[in-house]
């Protein structure tokens, strides 16, 4: 029933956001990098949270979790005032800073990297609340930079999420999750989203309002899991929960770096961009990134079940290389260094 009611809520803050965004110019216009028909409201991601935060009450969250859902409205805000008005990178970077020095004073951090080959736990020390600052900024923006074709930075946070579900199923250890009714609840509220994002006559984008928080959101998840449930997820499986934003993000950055421009300057130099220009739709696209993620993400689980951690990091390693590669071969191939 809960469900029920909360698609009828997500479709009726729908139309409230949808009205309002175009009196505030909240909407994403057609330009040489952004390839689109009409203004589309940059609202997806704020639809998204204020649902969650309705119904979070009655979805007995955790502690953590609803410390995280809660500090993530000063990035929301932010990001939905940038895409209104283009603030900057800077200001977006000072907001997810900011959250997470919050998050951290509460008390999540990474404290531990797990334990290698019947090794005790690889403490990260002193070092703790730089390694979770970098890694929390650093896969939140990964998510960021995948938003760029459509259905495509929030299938891979559903991929995310119902990995996590699967890995910890298939370990046994789903039952001592507290939160699964909460992911499940914000599955389906990704999925809402998807539906309109992939529509004609309702689409809407995320916004970086709507892929920070995501990505924000696993990310924190992630940890959270990994640390503060004792041996319910091993460190080394939280990254194979997230292999294309990861393998994406410094793939591009690779490429980039390679025709000497900035790393974090737009372009369409992303791989779907790139499948797209070729001649690819944008469905085509989609399903094969989300075909690549869910095969990557299930290797990494059995590698790890297999062979252990550290084999298992070593294969991500590998994997990364490998894509990273792979990718700049394919542009070499295609004439696409320019």
């Amino acid at each position: 029933m809960l469900f029920v009611l909360s698609f009828f809520s997500f479709v009726i803050i729908y139309f409230i956001l949808n009205k309002l965004a175009l009196q505030i110019n909240l909407v994403d216009k057609p330009s040489i990098r952004k390839i689109h028909e009409g203004k589309i409201p940059l609202i997806g991601g704020l639809i998204i949270y204020f649902n969650i935060l309705l119904f979070m009450q009655f979805l007995n969250v955790s502690n953590d979790l609803s410390w995280v859902i809660y500090s993530t409205l000063i990035i929301v805000f932010i990001s939905t005032i940038d895409d209104a008005k283009e603030l900057g990178v800077n200001f977006r970077l000072i907001s997810q800073l900011m959250c997470c020095l919050i998050l951290i004073g509460y008390g999540i951090t990474i404290t531990n990297l797990g334990s290698f080959m019947d090794t005790s736990f690889i403490k990260t020390g002193y070092l703790s609340v730089l390694f979770t600052v970098l890694c929390v900024m650093g896969l939140t923006n990964s998510f960021n930079f995948i938003d760029g074709l459509d259905g495509l930075c929030s299938s891979q946070v559903l991929i995310s999420l119902s990995s996590i579900i699967l890995f910890l199923h298939l370990s046994d250890k789903l039952n001592f999750f507290q939160d699964l009714y909460f992911i499940i609840f914000f599955c389906l509220n990704i999925l809402f989203f998807i539906i309109l994002n992939l529509s004609k006559k309702y689409k809407i984008f995320l916004g970086d309002s709507g892929s920070l928080f995501l990505g924000f959101f696993v990310s924190w998840l992630l940890i959270i899991i990994s640390q503060n449930y004792e041996n319910l997820f091993h460190p080394v499986l939280t990254i194979w929960c997230v292999t294309i934003p990861v393998f994406e993000f410094f793939s591009v950055v690779t490429r980039r770096s390679i025709l000497g421009f900035s790393p974090f300057k737009s372009d369409r130099r992303h791989l779907h961009h790139i499948l797209v220009d070729l001649g690819f739709s944008n469905l085509n696209v989609l399903f094969f990134f989300i075909f690549i993620s869910i095969i990557f993400n299930l290797f990494g689980f059995y590698t790890f079940y297999l062979f252990g951690p550290a084999p298992s990091l070593l294969f991500y390693i590998f994997l990364m290389f490998g894509y990273i590669l792979s990718s700049v071969l394919f542009m070499k191939s295609n004439n696409l260094f320019k």
